[in-house]
């Protein structure tokens, strides 16, 4: 080890690193890159032309769709079916309680009665009830 030279065995010649970016500057493709065509320029421009007419085509149709909604919505249609039908629809396709028909106003007590073969004292017996169970539940 001790006949090893002491010396790392190469030097950067001199100047060496002032003049590094300049070289590399000329054997890059930006410094000998060749000026841009018209056939260039009207590339780039037609790519960005189409793009931005995407843009406006995407939000025509989106504001389009926004604000010129033709489809009624289901609170427009049901708005539409009178009283009268849909008290003729429940009566005739669903298994319905008094109760039920009480909501709709067209519905007069005593034909929801008739229609249900529901008799008055049915009812004073089902509220003799409650009230008994009412009065057992205080207890």
């Amino acid at each position: 080890m001790t006949e090893l030279p002491k010396e790392p065995g190469f030097q950067v010649p001199e100047h060496y690193f002032d003049a590094l970016p300049t070289r590399i500057m000329q054997r890059t493709a930006y410094a000998s890159a060749p000026a841009a065509s018209p056939v260039t320029w009207f590339r780039q421009f037609r790519t960005a032309v189409a793009g931005a007419s995407l843009g406006v085509v995407f939000a025509l149709s989106f504001l389009a769709t926004q604000y010129y909604n033709t489809d009624p919505s289901a609170e427009e249609v049901m708005a539409q079916v009178s009283q009268k039908d849909i008290y003729h629809y429940l009566t005739t396709r669903v298994d319905l309680e008094t109760s039920d028909l009480a909501e709709v106003p067209a519905v007069k007590p005593r034909e929801s009665l008739e229609f249900l073969d529901v008799r008055s004292s049915d009812i004073t017996e089902e509220q003799r009830k409650e009230l008994l169970e009412e009065a057992y539940e205080y207890r």
